[in-house]
This record gives C-alpha cells, structure tokens and sequence, in this order.
C-alpha cells in the first residue's frame, strides 16, 4: 500500500505523565459478557397479600433449616483466609470451592520434590522460573506439579501470582484437543503450533491462556464433578455487594447477602458450578430499602456493561502506549498528535524521528496511541459512541454523548489536570484524595492489600484510580486505570484495565509492580446519573461503523 502521507513530527509538547511501556501483551477479552444477566424475580412481589408473604416466609425458612441440617462440605478455608490477596494478585474468574482440590500422587519422589521447594520458597515465581527447566518437554511432570485435579489452584497470594503468569498450556498438554472449565463456562481448546487457541466462545480463534481457577483436561476424559462454583453471574443478577456463607453444602448454600446497608438470609441452589436463588428472608419493613438497593445495582451494572464493552474494543483493537520507538529525550505522548494529523488528511502511515507508524491496523481498525489517561477518556468517550471512522469509510471523529476534546480541560492527557478537572465538577465526578498516611506503597504489600480489604468500598467497578510515585529512574510518575472487577464476597477490586503498554486487564499484582514505590493517590467516581445521561441512549459505533451497543436495553 502506497504512502498517501507522510507527516514529519518534532518534539511536541503533551504532559502524559503515564507509565512507560510494559513488553508482552496478555488479551484477557471474553471476560465481561455485552450484557448482564437479567434480574430474577423477588421471592414476593411489593404488592403480595399478607397471607402470601407469610407462607413463602415460612417456606423460605423451612428451605434455609433444611441447609442447614445438610452435612456440610469443609470449603477450601485456606484460601478464604487469604480471598482478597490471592484474587487481587492473579487473573481468575471468582468462585467458591467445596473442598480444596487435592495434589497429585503421581510423578513420586520428583515431583513431591519440586513441590516442597515451591510451597517453602518466599519467591514462589522465581522457584517456578527455576522449575520449568525440568517441566519442558514434560508435560505430565507439570501437570502433576501444578494441576491440582485439573485445577489451577493456589491459596497462597505468592503462589496465586506465580502460576497464574508462568504457567500455560502449552508447558501441561500435548494432546490435540482439550477442555477448559472457567466459572461455569465450558470451553473448546485445540492445539495450533506449539500453543493453544481458543475453539468456540467469545475468544474463538484467539491464543489460550490458563487463568487462576481453571480447570483443564484432555478431551475425551472425564475430570468428574467440578468442585467449585461461580459467583459472578449470581452477584450480577442479584445485585448483591457482599456475601457471607454460613454454610456450604451438596445441595446449596446458607449464605447472608448485602445490599446497600442491609443484610438478607438467603438460600442458594448449587448445581454443578452454577449458583442460582432458592429463596430469601428480607427483614420486616426493609423489602423497600432492598428493591431499590437492587434496583440502584441494576442501573450501575448497565452502564458499566457499556464500559466494559468499550474496553474489550480497546483491548481487542491492541492500541499502541505513545511512546516514540526513537526518543530524543522524554517524547511519550508527541504520537497521538502526529497521528491525528495523519488521520484528518487522508494519509495510511506518518512518520515521526523518522520512523514509520500506520493510522490503521491490518483490519482497517484506527490506531490512535495512547498514554495512560488517554485509555480512561477514550474508553468513556467510545462507551458514549465517540470514536473515528475505520479506513474503508470518510474520514470522521463520530461524537457520542460524552467528549473531552470538548470540555473544559488544561490537558486532557494529563493525569494531574484530569483529577483537577474532576475536582471542578463534583456534579460529575466524586473524587476521594487520600490522605498521606493511607497512602502505602506497593512494595509494602501487606499493608497495600490491607488497605483495599478495609477500604473496599471507596473502590469499585467503574472507578477510575490514579496512582503516584517513584519509578526506577528516580522520578515521580502518574498512573491511572479502571476497575472492572470486584470479589462478590469480600468486595476488594481484583481486577483493573488499563494502557502500560498495550490495552489490558490485570490483578493488581501485574499493574503495580512495574513502580513497587507507587501508592494509590486519588479515586474518582464518575457520578451514575451523569453516565447514564452519556451513555445510555447515545448510538455506539465500532471502527468501520458497525454497530454496536447493549444487548439488554435499559
């Protein structure tokens, strides 16, 4: 494809501000579903007769008795010890467990060897690293070290982290054909090359990644009944914000569940891996407070169905992080600009210290580089149906309900000036600054993850954090990037997306350790009453013009 364009670029002046970029991609799409669940009825309606309350009351605590005479299973309480951590430092869908799963017996001597040296190890990830030398080429020696009944199943943080960026399938299978449980979800993989890839689900096609809870095994066996359950699809249904099991048996689970400031007995049906509600006993005169404490979850989790959505484009379309392949100086954020002159003047490529850069992707798919805070814009911003036209259409910036090139801001693609500008319109955006003793770094990570378990509730889905400090080159940098993830049962935000490199979703863990010295320094909340009026209703439109919105219309 011939040049149409060439756009000699200098040193032009943008504060990023952001992180520098992080080598290696890991696509994490097909996680968050284009729609909620639905919302399932309530045990009894508002307007029920007394006498019909009474008796489902009365059946409903028949039910949860009933539970709680069950024999009850032990759960994996080494792990819920240590929930928040373990889900906060690797990438996983949340789940609970009837039983821990066992390890293996077979590889003898060798392999009870290579496990002990793990579980001992204070760096459980370099002992792997170490490891995986004697697993090559071994696949039934990896499988039997860290499948734990075809589980990938950690209870230590450490461990959690090690496996759950170090091991693939590639390094436990051979076979051409496989099957992977993930939550309730029931996956196809087959062999391509020396690796995996995805053969049916949202990701069909894409490389297979292994994520902390999975379960693996070869197509054809049978790895007998799961021995956990997911949470998620239950939480999104319910709308619950907390969850706490009082007993957990084959049947179901006796479990107290929380919306807003108030919590409800409820008993839950287990079946296989999924969970769904048997019945609940709403307190007396507190079924209102209940409704609207769902009724409030339902209209959050439509539109972070849309933010969602709008970050697995983003991930998918593997934005580049603007930093120049040659720099004279500290040159991160001069692309963008570059780019968008390319863009509005009808040119495929731009140049910029002499190096060649494409305004699309192989696809026709546009590429605008972004530094950090440029990915929380214009996933607001695409979420609205603000974005540009692919290169088979004219050349265009289609405007949705919500644009920053429109607002009032110093430097939109500053991390600094976007929480000043927050901080302006509090008819918008709620913004949490914390203070300087809260402010634990992660290189301090007991006292990072104790500040998320007690603090849970100042992060959720949605929110957008910034974090601030020294970096290895002994300058203070800025960060930032959503939560989209948080654990049902603790409440501790898990899993955040992001630019470091190229769009992604990741644990904590991965995010933060790139600058240990770094703290979270600000929260902003973008106000629900706000996103609602800019992003529900508003067409949303994909690169090339597609479109593309909710599938459940609110």
């Amino acid at each position: 494809m011939p040049i149409r364009g060439v756009f000699i670029a200098g040193a032009l002046a943008v504060a990023a501000g952001c992180d520098a970029p992080a080598p290696g991609r890991h696509p994490f799409r097909g996680v968050f579903p284009s729609a909620s669940p639905p919302a399932p009825e309530t045990t009894v309606s508002r307007e029920a007769p007394p006498s019909a309350v009474a008796s489902e009351r009365a059946r409903c605590e028949a039910r949860l008795e009933a539970l709680r005479r069950e024999p009850a299973l032990p759960g994996a309480p080494g792990l819920e010890a240590r929930r928040a951590e373990v889900l906060a430092r690797a990438k996983h869908v949340p789940v609970l467990f009837r039983r821990p799963p066992a390890v293996s017996e077979a590889g003898g001597a060798e392999v009870a060897m290579y496990r002990a040296t793990l579980e001992r190890s204070a760096a459980p990830a370099w002992e792997l690293i170490k490891l995986r030398r004697n697993l090559v080429n071994r696949p039934e020696v990896a499988r039997a070290l860290l499948l734990r009944e075809g589980y990938l199943y950690a209870e230590t943080p450490g461990m959690a982290a090690a496996l759950s960026e170090l091991v693939d399938l590639s390094l436990l299978f051979r076979e051409p054909a496989l099957r992977l449980e993930r939550g309730a979800a029931l996956l196809s993989v087959k062999r391509r090359g020396l690796g995996y890839e995805y053969a049916d689900g949202p990701e069909a096609g894409e490389p297979a990644h292994l994520l902390l809870f999975d379960r693996v095994w070869v197509e054809g066996s049978d790895p007998g009944p799961p021995l956990h359950a997911e949470l998620r699809p239950l939480s999104r249904a319910l709308g619950f914000e907390r969850m706490k099991v009082e007993r957990l048996t084959g049947a179901g689970l006796v479990a107290e569940l929380r919306y807003g400031d108030d919590w409800v007995p409820t008993a839950l049906e287990l079946r296989g891996a999924e969970l769904s509600l048997g019945c609940e006993l709403i307190p007396d005169g507190k079924r209102a407070r209940v409704e609207a404490a769902r009724a409030l979850a339902a209209r959050a989790e439509s539109v972070l169905d849309l933010e969602r959505a709008a970050v697995d484009e983003l991930v998918r379309d593997a934005l580049p992080f603007d930093e120049p392949r040659t720099e004279h100086g500290q040159q991160d954020g001069n692309l963008r600009p570059a780019w968008r002159f390319a863009y509005d003047h009808g040119w495929d490529y731009y140049r910029f210290n002499d190096d060649t850069y494409r305004v699309f992707d192989l696809r026709g798919r546009p590429m605008p580089p972004e530094v950090c805070i440029d990915f929380v814009t214009d996933t607001l911003e695409r979420a609205s149906g603000t974005w540009w036209r692919g290169r088979d259409a004219e050349r265009a910036r289609l405007t949705g309900g919500i644009d920053f090139d429109a607002l009032d801001i110093d430097n939109r693609r500053s991390v600094d000036a976007f929480l000043r500008y927050a901080r302006r319109r509090p008819e918008w955006f709620d913004v949490y600054d914390l203070a300087p003793e809260e402010r634990a770094p992660f290189i301090q990570r007991a006292a990072f993850f104790s500040h998320l378990t007690e603090h849970a509730e100042r992060y959720r889905p949605g929110d957008i954090i910034a974090i601030h400090g020294l970096r290895n080159d002994g300058e203070a940098h800025w960060h930032s990037f959503f939560v989209v993830e948080a654990d049902p049962v603790t409440g501790v935000p898990t899993l955040l997306a992001g630019n470091a490199g190229h769009p992604r979703v990741q644990p904590w863990e991965l995010v933060m350790r790139a600058a240990p010295l770094r703290s979270i320094k600000a929260r902003v909340r973008p106000r629900l009453d706000w996103l609602e009026e800019r992003l529900v209703g508003p067409k949303r439109v994909v690169a090339g013009d597609a479109p593309h919105g909710p599938s459940s219309p609110i």
